[in-house]
């Protein structure tokens, strides 16, 4: 069972807040009109990315390594690992994968991968968050450590991969060993419109690391935790606005 299992409503409801605006941010960098597209949300968790392409026209389908991720809603979806999927050669004009590849030990893999079921011509749009880190974040994390929490194993290994690719040079290193020949990659802060420190502390703790501890607090210490936790958010002054790192690269 994997970190995620059983998050599907609350990713949808809760990290959406803030996955939902940078996955339409993501999807507006499309190369070509979307309408009509073979599209393929990769590792969709509850299909953010997917609603934003079907916005735009593009005929979905998700793919997600976790069960009750990929059979959120009703869509067409499979439950499958970015890094083998189970789809022929060039089935897709368009593959979107938004905060997808920071999760992967061999990002290259998952890379070459989006790239085999792209037809020629096609695009595959990425995100992953930039080492520079969202004061907000810093504040959420520095409280509950106050509490106790400490990181668990796989979260410090997510760490290190995601950091691994946390910038513009480290992408295109990875598009070129994928195979890509042509790439924009752009990094800079993308503002999620969340303007309530509340809905900041909502998004961060839906992750499944500081999930899994708030939940495991009573209720008047989460509360407290909560309460401490969006004051720190307010406290830091500034505008939630995640720094992202974007690729479009074109098969």
């Amino acid at each position: 069972m994997s970190q995620y299992a059983g998050l599907a409503d609350t990713w949808a409801s809760d990290a959406s807040l803030a996955y939902g605006p940078m996955a339409r941010h993501l999807v507006a960098r499309s190369p070509f009109d979307l309408l009509g597209a073979r599209a393929l949300d990769a590792g969709a968790g509850s299909g953010v990315a997917g609603d934003a392409l079907r916005a735009c026209g593009a005929r979905v389908v998700a793919a997600d390594r976790e069960f009750d991720m990929a059979s959120y809603g009703a869509r067409p979806a499979v439950t499958a690992d970015v890094v083998a999927l189970p789809f022929r050669d060039g089935s897709f004009d368009v593959v979107v994968a938004a905060f997808v590849v920071n999760h992967l030990p061999d990002p290259v893999a998952g890379l070459s991968e989006l790239r085999r079921v792209t037809r020629p011509g096609g695009a595959v749009l990425v995100s992953t968050f930039s080492i520079d880190r969202a004061a907000a974040k810093g504040a959420v994390d520095g409280t509950a450590a106050a509490y106790g929490f400490v990181p668990p194993d796989w979260y410090a290994d997510l760490q290190v991969y995601a950091n691994a690719i946390g910038g513009t040079a480290a992408v295109e290193r990875v598009l070129d060993a994928a195979g890509f020949g042509r790439w924009s990659v752009t990094e800079g802060p993308v503002d999620v419109g969340l303007v309530d420190a509340a809905d900041v502390v909502r998004y961060r703790i839906a992750v499944p690391h500081l999930h899994a501890f708030v939940g495991s607090l009573s209720a008047d210490t989460r509360a407290a935790f909560v309460a401490e936790a969006v004051e720190a958010v307010r406290r830091t002054d500034e505008r939630f606005a995640p720094v992202v790192v974007e690729a479009v690269a074109l098969v």
